[in-house]
C-alpha cells in the first residue's frame, strides 16, 4: 500500500500546482475584464444617449414589420420550387437531344461550305448575265413595240381587205352568175379551157 501512496501524493501535487496555476490564471483574466468594465459602460451609456438607439429601433419595427410580406413571399417561392425544378429537370432532359442535333449539325457543315462556295462561285457569271440582260432588254422592247406597230398595221389592213373583199364578192357574184350563164347559154365556155 506504501507503493500506492507515493504516486497518488505525486499526482495531488500535480494537480494542486495545475489548480494553483488555474487560479492564477483566472485572476490576472479577470483584472483585464475588470480594467475594460469602464469602457463598456461608456459606450453601453453611448448608445442609450445616442440617437443611434430610436433608428436601431425604427429599423427593427420596418423590418418587422415586412416580415410577414416576406414570409408570404418565401411561401409563394416554396410553392413555386416544386415547379421550377420540374422546369429544369425538363430542360435538362431536352439537352442531350440537342447536343447530339448540334452534333449532327456540326458534321454537315463542311459540306453545307462547300455549297456555299460552289453559289458563290456561280454568282458573278449569273450578276455578268443579268447586266448582259439589262443592256438588251431595252432594244428588244424597242423590236417588240416594232412588232406590235406593225401587227396593229397588218390587221387594219386585214379587216379592211376582208371588208373589201367581202363587199367586192357580194358585188361580184350576181356578176360573174350572169356571165357564166351567158357563156353557158352562147356556148362561148372559156373557163372549160
Amino acid at each position: 500500500m506504501q507503493k500506492l501512496l507515493i504516486p497518488s501524493k505525486i499526482l495531488f501535487s500535480l494537480a494542486l500546482i495545475y489548480f494553483a496555476t488555474s487560479l492564477i490564471l483566472f485572476t490576472i483574466e479577470i483584472g483585464k475584464i475588470r480594467l475594460s468594465i469602464p469602457k463598456v459602460f461608456a459606450s453601453v451609456e453611448k448608445i442609450e444617449q445616442g440617437k443611434n438607439v430610436d433608428s436601431i429601433l425604427n429599423s427593427i419595427t420596418k423590418i418587422s414589420s415586412e416580415i410577414p410580406a416576406i414570409l408570404v413571399e418565401v411561401k409563394l417561392l416554396r410553392e413555386l420550387t416544386p415547379k421550377i425544378l420540374a422546369q429544369v429537370k425538363k430542360t435538362r432532359e431536352a439537352i442531350p437531344p440537342i447536343l447530339t442535333e448540334v452534333k449532327a449539325t456540326r458534321k454537315n457543315i463542311p459540306a453545307i461550305l462547300e455549297e456555299s462556295k460552289a453559289v458563290r462561285n456561280t454568282i458573278p457569271p449569273i450578276l455578268k448575265e443579268s447586266q448582259q440582260l439589262r443592256n438588251e432588254i431595252p432594244n428588244e422592247l424597242n423590236k417588240v413595240e416594232r412588232i406590235t406597230q406593225n401587227m396593229q398595221k397588218i390587221s387594219d389592213d386585214a379587216a379592211s381587205g376582208a371588208v373589201t373583199g367581202t363587199v367586192n364578192g357580194l358585188l361580184n357574184v350576181p356578176k360573174n352568175l350572169v356571165t357564166k350563164t351567158t357563156n353557158i347559154i352562147t356556148g362561148d365556155n372559156k373557163d372549160e379551157k
